[in-house]
Formats: structure tokens, sequence, C-alpha cells
């Protein structure tokens, strides 16, 4: 499981717009919006590339300005184990 905290700068007057786009995007969640036009929006994926392969695509997106990652986190799937003493 990979989850990522991303920074999405917009135009004010495309928020709407912007949202609509960001949520149509594989594993984003979209958690807060400024006035101002900045996002607080987090993408979850199955692997590193996953995740950053629609970090990208958010740049591609109308109305968008910027988008940066401020948080990565990966953690490998646990496999359930057994001890023996």
């Amino acid at each position: 499981m990979n989850i990522a905290g991303v920074v999405v700068d917009a135009l004010p007057q495309q928020n709407g717009l912007v949202e609509q786009q960001l949520l149509a995007l594989t594993g984003v969640e979209v958690h807060a919006i400024s006035d101002k036009g900045r996002m607080v929006v987090t993408v979850e994926g199955d692997s590193r590339e996953s995740v950053a392969d629609v970090v990208m695509a958010m740049h591609h997106l109308k109305g968008v300005l910027s988008a940066a990652m401020v948080y990565h986190n990966f953690e490998q799937a646990c496999e359930s184990q057994e001890f023996s003493e």
C-alpha cells in the first residue's frame, strides 16, 4: 500500500472542475479546497509507480497550475507468519 499527500494549486475560478477531474483519477481523495485554489489531496495505490503516475497526471488536468507531493508512505504487505518455539 502506498499513500501520498499532494498539494494541488489550481485556478480559483476552476476549483469545481479541477475537483471533478481529480476525483476521476484512480485512488484520489480531495480533503480540502481553499477559495484561492489550493487543494489537499491524497493518492492511494498498489505501487510507487502507480501513485507517481497519478500525481504526474494531475499536472495535465485543465485548470491545474501545479501538483506537489509533500508526503509519501509505503508499507509492504504483511504475510501471516507462524512462529514455533
